[in-house]
């Protein structure tokens, strides 16, 4: 039994990502999971080699390497177009603001307490979740962008969301004297 030995993740571009096979599969994969088309996947996926050229890793699993950095540049691609059709569109709703069962003045309402809420938990906090929720960055993404040890970042999330969720339900009975 023969044991695989790690690879340079430069060595990953040139074996991976040059099979044509492999690469149909990426752009098909990007196509039907995340409904991108043919232009942007092959754009995608020449981003991903020159991300994987840039590091200086080894890799263990080569296609599951390159899956995991390529699915993670779809879904900033897919977040940041959503952002940038948001930032683009008219701001005048097409229908009532009625139509859609909730009155705009309780968006709004709700809008200024997660503002209200954000403002109350710690810069740290609000950096990483911003980080992982809003760009979208993987965990290791995350931790090295709030100088964090990636073992403990998603327990770090949890207690920031507990902390958030508790200054947006306002003071419990026992904080109010009751």
């Amino acid at each position: 039994m023969e044991l695989e030995t790690p690879s340079l993740a430069r060595s990953v571009v040139e074996t991976v990502l040059l099979d044509p096979a492999e690469r149909s599969r990426l752009i098909g994969y990007a196509r039907v999971r995340f409904g991108i088309d043919r232009d942007n996947a092959e754009d995608l996926l020449q981003e991903t080699a020159l991300d994987l050229l840039r590091q200086r890793s080894l890799v263990r699993s080569p296609k599951g390497f390159v899956f995991t950095v390529f699915h993670a540049r779809c879904s900033r691609f897919l977040r940041r177009n959503v952002a940038d059709r948001q930032l683009f569109t008219p701001s005048e709703p097409e229908t009532p603001p009625s139509a859609s069962g909730v009155p705009a003045c309780e968006t709004i309402d709700s809008r200024l307490a997660l503002q209200e809420a954000l403002e109350e938990i710690s810069p740290g906090c609000r950096k990483l979740l911003f980080a992982y929720y809003f760009e979208g960055r993987s965990l290791r993404e995350a931790a090295d962008a709030t100088a964090r040890a990636y073992s403990g970042v998603w327990r770090t999330i949890d207690r920031c969301l507990k902390k958030l969720r508790q200054c947006l339900s306002g003071p419990s009975e026992s904080e109010s004297g009751a």
